[in-house]
């Protein structure tokens, strides 16, 4: 009797070898296409780009209420404060600026701080919006920041207020984080807790609040145009979109099936 034998002959060593190795590199590709925006960044205020206007010329480091810029990849946007936009016949006023390097004649009139680069000034109990150009969500993890008021009698430093985080999120809930402004003139650097460093953000708003007498700290016209602050700059992640997640765990789903599929026909042999 003649002994039938199967059809499919085992692949050489060499291109199951080679076969792997493709697996693996198209699990490879397939992860860093998923999250090349999980990468860490930082949000300066050296490349600004006016979005331009009748009311803003593409030259203009002054903002007012409604003004906008990008920077680094993110959209800002400023806003005069609350209180100032109730009144009915309220009209758009400075609401900030971008404070050049060493730029010394930026604030005559204010105790500013001063650094090697470039920073936003919100003034006036404004406010500073950002949010990403391509709309993807992103997290915050630590800025440096500064406060801007009145200069002291005889230089004696004192504390302002508190800058104020506002992170809106994609289910429409808003997770807030305060920190006390340093001396006038001095930066200070800002490292957020756990809770608000794992939130994934859809926009970050950025204010100030200064204290009254009795020691609240407010932004609703009590202390009018008290409330200001400096960023200089924001350290940033991106979260990578749900589908580039789905694709690397299809991909690696497909890894893992064909090393199955693999010691399958080596007889349960890896």
């Amino acid at each position: 009797m003649t002994k039938l034998s199967s059809s499919r002959t085992a692949a050489p060593p060499g291109r199951r070898i080679r076969s792997g190795i493709g697996l693996l590199a198209c699990a490879a590709v397939l992860a860093s296409a998923a999250t090349p925006s999980a990468q860490a960044a930082t949000i300066g205020f050296d490349n600004v780009s006016n979005i331009v206007t009748p009311a803003l010329p593409a030259d203009s480091p002054l903002y007012n209420g409604g003004d906008r810029f990008t920077t680094d990849g993110f959209l800002a946007v400023v806003a005069d404060s609350a209180f100032a936009q109730s009144f009915p016949d309220y009209e758009p006023g400075l609401a900030g600026a971008v404070v050049g390097a060493q730029q010394w004649s930026a604030c005559t009139f204010l105790a500013c701080p001063f650094g090697e680069t470039s920073y936003y000034a919100g003034v006036n109990d404004g406010s500073l919006t950002l949010s990403r150009e391509d709309g993807s969500a992103f997290r915050l993890s630590a800025l440096t920041y500064a406060g801007i008021g009145p200069e002291s009698e005889e230089g004696a430093a004192h504390s302002m207020g508190q800058l104020r985080l506002w992170g809106s999120t994609a289910a429409g809930s808003v997770i807030t984080a305060t920190a006390d402004l340093p001396d006038l003139h001095a930066w200070a650097d800002w490292t957020l807790d756990n809770a608000f460093a794992g939130t994934s953000l859809t926009s970050l708003r950025i204010d100030a609040c200064a204290y009254t007498a009795a020691g609240a700290c407010l932004n609703d016209g009590t202390l009018l145009n008290a409330s200001q602050f400096a960023v200089g700059t924001l350290s940033v992640s991106a979260v990578p979109e749900p589908s580039a997640l789905a694709m690397l765990a299809g991909g690696l789903a497909l890894l893992g099936a064909a090393s199955r599929t693999r010691r399958l026909r080596n007889g349960g042999r890896a």
